[in-house]
C-alpha cells in the first residue's frame, strides 16, 4: 500500500538562534546561513536532522525497536527493518522519500532581525578563558510580534508503512508527528539558551485527504504509538510476506 503525507508548519523563535554557513567576514567569525533575499532560513536538511534525532528518542522511550546505527554499513532490505524511524528514513542504500523544505519567511523581516555577538573560549576546568580566543557570532533573533514566522512543508511518500488497518495513519506517521510536536531547539549554541523554538503545525493531509479536525487527529496518533500494537503490525506483515513467498 502507498502512503503520502503532508504536514504544513509554522515556525517561532522564543530566542536569538543560529545556523552557520560556515563562512566568516572582516567583522564576524560565525555568519548564519541566508536565502536568496538576503534573509535568515533554517535550512531542511537542519529540520530533518533535529526531528529525526527526536523520532530516535522517542522510539527509544516508547520501546519500540531500536534503529540501526547510520554509520554502521550493514545492510537490510526494507522487509527486514524492525524500527519505525528506519522504514521512514531509511538508510544509505536505500533514500528516503521524506522531503523536508526550508523554513523560509514569507514577510518582510523587522530592522533588528539579527545580531552581532562576541564570545570567549574558555577552558571548561579551570573555568577561565583561553588566550587568544576572542569570536564573534552573527544570530537571527525572535523580532517582534509575528514578524518572524518561518513557514515550511514535509513530504513523504512510502509505501508499505505498518498500521492497524488500512483505515488507520502508518505507526511512522504517527512517531514522525510526535517529534515534531517535541521539537523545542534547532540550531547551534543550544547549551547557551539559544534556538528555542514553538513549532505550530497548521495542516496535515494523509493520502491527499486534509483532516478538517487537526486537533483531533493529533490526538488520535498518540493511541498508535503502542509498541504492542505495533509487534502485532509486524508479524502480521511478515507473515504475509512469508505466505507469498
Amino acid at each position: 500500500m502507498r502512503h503520502n503525507i503532508n504536514i504544513k508548519l509554522s515556525i517561532k523563535f522564543k530566542s536569538k538562534w543560529h545556523t552557520g554557513s560556515g563562512e566568516g567576514n572582516l567583522m564576524v567569525d560565525r555568519l548564519i546561513r541566508r536565502d536568496s533575499r538576503n534573509r535568515p532560513f533554517i535550512p531542511g536538511s537542519t529540520l530533518k536532522g533535529v526531528i529525526r534525532e527526536n523520532c530516535e528518542k522517542l522510539s527509544r522511550t516508547l520501546n519500540f525497536n531500536s534503529p540501526l546505527d547510520p554509520h554502521k554499513k550493514d545492510f537490510l532490505t526494507f522487509e527486514k527493518l524492525k524500527s519505525p524511524v528506519d522504514r521512514l528514513f531509511l538508510n544509505s542504500f536505500k533514500e528516503s522519500q521524506l522531503f523536508f523544505r526550508d523554513a523560509r519567511l514569507e514577510n518582510e523581516p523587522s530592522y533588528n532581525s539579527t545580531l552581532n555577538q562576541s564570545r570567549i573560549c574558555k577552558y571548561r576546568t579551570i573555568g577561565t578563558s583561553k588566550e587568544n580566543h576572542l569570536f564573534t557570532s552573527e544570530y537571527a533573533t525572535s523580532g517582534f510580534s509575528d514578524s518572524m514566522i518561518y513557514k515550511t512543508e514535509i513530504d513523504g511518500f512510502h509505501e508499505n508503512l505498518l498500521s492497524f488497518s488500512d483505515n488507520e495513519p502508518p505507526y511512522a506517521y504517527c512517531l514522525l508527528i510526535a517529534a515534531i510536536m517535541t521539537t523545542d531547539l534547532i540550531g547551534g549554541d543550544k547549551s547557551v539558551g539559544c534556538g528555542q523554538v514553538d513549532i505550530q503545525i497548521e495542516e496535515i493531509s494523509y493520502n491527499k485527504d486534509k483532516k478538517s479536525s487537526l486537533k483531533e487527529f493529533l490526538i488520535t496518533i498518540f493511541d498508535y504509538l503502542d509498541n504492542d500494537l505495533y509487534q502485532l503490525s509486524m508479524e502480521e506483515y511478515e507473515l504475509s510476506n512469508n505466505c507469498k513467498s
